[in-house]
């Protein structure tokens, strides 16, 4: 049995309520770096191949921005003691901060929407997020 419109669906509505809140939230920081910051907290301690695999990007692109993210405080440079060549790097607590405003003002341009559906439709709404939290980790080994 094919789920490939469902799944269709599925991903095309997450990226369009995503793109949504993005486009209408006001940051601090990039969208780009936004992202990149919930990589690092995703995978903390991250190592920059680690992210730039997330990402969808080149090492040094990755490392581009990770350099700048440390310039404004907002990462940190690790020492690997197992491997001298790596380089993790995780929040500090400014990027922290900064990951946490960014995540409340997407979830504010949401929320008005939310008062227009009934309890027993945010009920449903819950459900399934719960039912998409469950999808995204039947196959990802880091949940």
């Amino acid at each position: 049995m094919g789920y490939e419109t469902l799944a269709d669906d599925v991903l095309r509505t997450i990226a369009r309520a995503n793109r949504w809140a993005t486009v209408n939230a006001r940051f601090e920081v990039s969208a780009a770096q936004l992202r990149l910051l919930a990589l690092i907290e995703q995978f903390e301690p991250a190592r920059i191949t680690a992210l730039a695999t997330a990402d969808h990007s080149s090492q040094p692109a990755v490392t581009a921005q990770v350099n700048r993210l440390v310039e404004s405080g907002l990462a940190e440079r690790l020492v690997d003691t197992s491997d001298g060549r790596a380089t993790p790097v995780q929040l500090t607590d400014s990027g922290r901060v900064v990951l946490a405003r960014a995540r409340k003002a997407r979830a504010a341009i949401l929320a008005p929407a939310l008062e227009c559906f009934t309890e027993p439709e945010r009920e449903e709404l819950r459900r399934g997020v719960a039912l998409l939290e469950r999808l995204l980790s039947v196959n990802d080994p880091s949940n």
